[in-house]
């Protein structure tokens, strides 16, 4: 079913956990997706007074998004700003720097390994092996290139004995026939262009030389293909004027028996030229030869130059083309960090600041007394901001969105197939993984936030999903507490398309990460994590490795 699944798997991961100022719920779901392309962080103790949240999308697969939750929030600590303390500057930093470490060899690496591509050696390998069968072959033509042509011949199939019978009869017999025979087989014992024939020939009832199948036969056909080509490749008004001349209406190309076929080794063979061989009585025909031949190697000329003109055309356009819509992958280069990439939209909490970075379109929501204040906004091509910057950096926004065709955003990591102007920095490229950058001071009135990748967004606004949330977030009736993960299990659910018919909306993979500002109420959450053995509790932190699956 193309890019979906015949059945979603509604098989979710789920998470929760907290500290003594906060608490949290995640829940992934791969959905109708074939694949699970998302990533996340929930860090409750970055340090000792800083708590870090994240949620990255993957696309052209999960491995730059897996990736960036091993590592980024490293990367976020190593930098200089953060260590003064200049958060949103430290975000900046090391949305950048993680970029750019996708382009070096060992990163490259890892993304491969993470994506399971082949490796370097396996490349290796496959390269010496072209390599030995490159040798062979020079080898055959060395070996070759030094045995007499009675054993090339006799290697190839060819008759050794038909060939020297082949030849053209003696003087005496040509008397002997008369002068009526001379003018009835004018070119018995020639080829096409004159020249005495290479390969085993005979004379059939007309008097023509009657080619073997496995020389003169493959020239006729090469004669016949290439006319063919020159007549339908490119139109009348494109042919040069000499090869007009030679294609006669155009339509069928020169005739297979012009003198156009003529052989690759251009004059008489020393292997079979016969000594004996009278040159009375054939002046005249030699001079009618010499002309057809200088009429073919104009002729030749013709069709060579007007084949490079044409072909110096097409390739012109086919780069143009090319360059406007290349995607990646279609220059034959496939490499991870190259035709993959992730979104990605942070969270730093610390005291009292919450300051949000994103890049891409995934999005986070605060809620303030049940209203939704958005801290990121999304990238997407179409933006008068983002359009301007894409066209500065060469490329274009199709009608349905994407930049030359291929990605449906504007910003993110990694996709460093769209990050190839040299003359431009990072963050000027068609594609930037420059982050936007929001600062909110936390009080009283702020509830909750919510982090989540796009296949939430598209089927709810921020609104909706600060409604949905507000209502299952406080105690019942009952006075019980639902778990923060079991309220994002259920918005996964509640997004989740019926079927595949429509236009995508809710047949994404779907990520969420629900974070209250003060300790959820939950009789589970001194836990750490919702129904973890106790060997999985401390592998989630970077919601990277083994998850505790559990099925709708």
């Amino acid at each position: 079913m193309g890019a979906y699944l015949s059945q979603p798997n509604t098989v979710k991961s789920v998470e929760d956990g907290g500290s003594k100022n906060m608490s949290y719920g995640y829940a992934a779901m791969q959905g109708w997706r074939v694949s699970m392309e998302d990533a996340h962080n929930c860090i409750p103790e970055l340090d000792d007074e800083t708590a870090m949240f994240a949620v990255y999308d993957g696309h052209g697969g999960e491995e730059v998004a897996l990736y960036c939750s091993k590592y980024l929030p490293g990367i976020i600590k190593e930098q200089m700003a953060y260590k003064d303390g200049k958060l949103q500057k430290a975000l900046e930093d090391a949305f950048l720097a993680i970029d750019s470490r996708m382009t070096v060899e060992e990163v490259i690496k890892e993304l491969s390994q993470i994506a399971g591509r082949p490796q370097e050696e396996e490349v290796k390998d496959k390269v010496a092996d072209e390599d030995d069968v490159d040798n062979e072959e020079a080898a055959l033509l060395h070996e070759e290139a030094t045995m007499t042509i009675e054993d090339l011949l006799i290697r190839y199939g060819q008759n050794l004995n038909s060939v020297k019978n082949g030849k053209k009869p003696c003087p005496a017999a040509k008397k002997q026939s008369g002068e009526s025979e001379e003018k009835e087989k004018p070119h018995s014992d020639k080829d096409i262009n004159g020249e005495t024939q290479c390969g085993s020939s005979s004379l059939d009832d007309d008097g023509k030389l009657k080619p073997d199948s496995a020389s003169a036969g493959g020239l006729k056909a090469r004669a016949c293909r290439s006319s063919g080509d020159s007549g339908s490749g490119s139109s009348t008004a494109e042919k040069p004027k000499g090869e007009l001349e030679a294609g006669g209406t155009g339509d069928a190309g020169p005739s297979c028996s012009s003198s156009a076929a003529q052989p690759q080794w251009g004059s008489k063979s020393k292997f079979f030229e016969d000594s004996d061989e009278s040159e009375e009585g054939e002046e005249e025909e030699e001079e009618e030869d010499s002309e057809e031949e200088d009429c073919s190697e104009e002729e030749e000329g013709d069709y060579s130059s007007g084949e490079e003109e044409d072909e110096d055309e097409d390739e012109e356009e086919d780069s143009d083309a090319e360059d406007e819509m290349c995607l990646p992958g279609m220059d034959g280069k496939e490499e991870p960090g190259s035709d993959s990439g992730t979104t990605a939209v942070v969270a730093l909490i610390r005291a009292k600041q919450l300051i949000v970075a994103n890049s891409g379109d995934s999005r986070c929501v605060v809620s303030e007394r049940g209203k939704a204040v958005d801290m990121s906004y999304d990238h997407k091509p179409e933006d008068e901001l983002e359009l301007a910057r894409i066209k500065n950096a060469g490329g274009k926004v199709t009608m349905d969105g994407r930049v030359n065709g291929g990605l449906n955003l504007s910003r993110a990591i990694g996709d460093h197939f769209y990050k190839r102007n040299k003359a431009l920095p990072p963050e000027e490229q068609m594609i930037s993984a420059m982050p936007d950058v929001k600062v909110l001071t936390l009080n009283e009135d702020h509830d909750f936030m919510v982090i989540a990748c796009d296949g939430i967004w598209n089927v709810m606004s921020s609104q909706e999903v600060v409604d949905f949330v507000s209502k299952r977030i406080k105690a019942d009736e009952n006075g019980e507490v639902r778990p923060l993960s079991s309220i994002v299990e259920e918005l996964l659910d509640h997004c989740l398309a019926p079927d595949t018919s429509g236009d995508g909306t809710g047949c994404d993979n779907m990520t969420c990460i629900i974070i209250t500002f003060s300790p959820h109420p939950c009789s589970t959450q001194m836990e750490g994590c919702k129904k973890r053995k106790p060997d999985q509790s401390c592998l989630e932190k970077n919601g990277n490795d083994s998850k505790k699956s559990k099925s709708e």
